[in-house]
């Protein structure tokens, strides 16, 4: 599992004079570029394209309009055009973390993720203390699983920003990875003391807890799943084994019935509730679930139902 990361683009501008001196006058593409990161931060990225275009078009040697025309095109997914235009920022301007950051987000989007690592890396060295760049080198690391040194930088992340939910999340989605459940749920305790809002967050920990064997800790957690998501298939699932191997087959079997109610085709669901049943001698309704669940495709249930249901 992995989080979606919400990236907080930054419209900035490249100063054209000294502070504290008056410029002599206002150049005529900042009128456009003005109005499109207007326009941009209300929403309207089509608009503020059109504006921001007119802007690169007045003078090419705007890194300014490049900027945030690469920050537009990112937000429409263009993601190539984006990188195009951060190249341009580049051309004329280095010493800055932000384009580096930002050429990284869209290498990101074309899943160029030894690309983005690269510009990650850029960013850092000119800005050390840069959480939000070591969190996104780790995501990407761990989608290439590396999660050794993706653990490494979400630990830097938390470094210079303590409160940062996110990364104890994705640092504890590698701690999973690499079996360190204990580790994990550590992790996961954290981005949830943090932020109690995101269902992911206890779903993971449910998972890890389920892992450990601590189903009734599992249990509460896939709940709290439930309760924001309530047409969650999967928490469910999840719920209902930690369930079955608390041998609460009567809550599973109600837990399974959700499922199929959500989720009429659900072989699975179908499979385990039969089991469910089994156990507690209501065969009869077992051996129904296995047939629907062999009419869905499920071979688990074929063998169930040759074992318990065939005379």
């Amino acid at each position: 599992m992995r989080k979606v990361v919400t990236f907080l683009l930054i419209f900035f501008l490249f100063s054209n004079w000294a502070i504290g001196q008056v410029p002599a006058r206002i150049k005529p593409n900042k009128i456009f570029i003005d109005s499109g990161i207007l326009k941009a931060t209300l929403g309207d990225y089509q608009q503020a394209l059109k504006d921001l275009d007119k802007a690169v078009a007045m003078d090419s040697s705007s890194a300014e309009a490049f900027y945030n025309r690469g920050v537009v095109r990112y937000e429409l997914k263009n993601y190539q055009g984006a990188i195009e235009d951060f190249n341009r920022v580049l051309e004329l301007r280095q010493a800055s973390p932000e384009p580096w950051f930002n050429r990284a987000l869209a290498k990101d989007g074309l899943k160029d993720y030894d690309g983005a690592i690269r510009d990650y890396s850029k960013a850092l060295a000119l800005k050390a203390d840069y959480p939000d760049a070591y969190h996104n080198k780790g995501l990407d690391l761990m989608e290439m699983g590396n999660y050794t040194e993706a653990i490494m930088n979400f630990s830097r992340a938390l470094q210079y920003k303590p409160v940062f939910p996110e990364a104890y999340y994705n640092r504890a989605l590698c701690h999973y990875n690499q079996k360190d459940f204990s580790a994990a749920i550590q992790d996961f305790n954290e981005a949830i003391r943090l932020d109690t809002s995101q269902a992911d967050y206890f779903a993971s920990r449910g998972a890890a807890r389920a892992a450990t064997g601590q189903y009734q800790d599992a249990i509460i957690d896939f709940g709290f799943v439930i309760a924001m998501r309530s047409g969650d298939v999967s928490a469910r699932m999840n719920k209902a084994l930690a369930q079955m191997y608390m041998k609460l087959y009567d809550d599973a079997i109600k837990t399974y019935s959700e499922v199929i109610d959500l989720q009429p085709d659900n072989d699975e669901a179908f499979t385990n509730r039969g089991v469910a049943r089994q156990y507690l001698g209501k065969l009869e309704e077992a051996c129904a679930d296995w047939e629907k669940a062999i009419e869905l495709g499920n071979d688990k249930a074929g063998s169930y139902s040759f074992k318990y249901c065939k005379k």
